[in-house]
Order: structure tokens, then C-alpha cells, then sequence
């Protein structure tokens, strides 16, 4: 079942990551820098772990996908699929052609 992954994590995902736990650990500031500027400070940084605290309540479903994005980097492709926030369809798009960089002219 297609995107079978992302959906299961869509009806419980967990509100906390150890960083150990974040898949592309080493891009995982990369992929916060980018997020930031989707959904403006909903992940927090905190001493071994980081914290998903939206802005809103329940969480807008594109703050969801740039949570999920920020620990599963491996489900770019299903997230892409998915989402209607053409900021994020564009950095996911260059996030897997290994292009981020480009986001920042589009952004600007």
C-alpha cells in the first residue's frame, strides 16, 4: 500500500525525537533551516532530542509534514506526494535531488 509508512505515522506521530532516532542525521540541520521558513518555529532544539510544538491546535497538516520531514527524511517522496504547500513540494523536490541550496533562490 503506497505511503502506508507516512499515514501510520500521520495518526500517531510522537511529539519528541531522540536524536539518535533522526533518520539523516547529519542533513538534519539542512532540512530544519528549510522548515523554518515553511513553518516558522514549530520544532525545538533541546539538549539530546527535538520537540515538535506548533502553532497551532490541532497542527496544521503542513506543520505535520515538515515534522515528519525533520526526523523521516526518508519519506520525502511520500510527503511530496501528499502535500498541497507548493514551499514545501519545491524543498522537498530539492531535497531529493540533492539540491537544497536551490531553495533558497526560490525562497528569495
Amino acid at each position: 500500500m503506497k505511503n502506508f509508512m507516512l499515514k501510520s505515522i500521520l495518526e500517531n506521530y510522537p511529539t519528541k525525537i531522540d536524536f539518535d532516532k533522526i533518520v539523516e542525521y547529519e542533513k538534519f540541520d539542512e532540512r530544519l533551516s528549510v522548515i523554518d521558513c515553511i513553518v516558522i518555529n514549530t520544532i525545538g532544539v533541546e539538549d539530546g532530542y527535538i520537540e515538535f510544538i506548533p502553532d497551532n491546535n490541532p497542527p496544521l497538516v503542513d506543520e505535520v509534514y515538515c515534522w515528519i520531514w525533520a526526523f523521516r527524511p526518508d519519506l520525502a517522496s511520500e510527503i511530496l506526494s501528499e502535500t498541497n504547500n507548493e514551499d514545501l513540494k519545491v524543498a522537498l523536490t530539492y531535497y531529493l535531488s540533492n539540491s537544497i541550496e536551490k531553495f533558497w533562490d526560490y525562497i528569495s
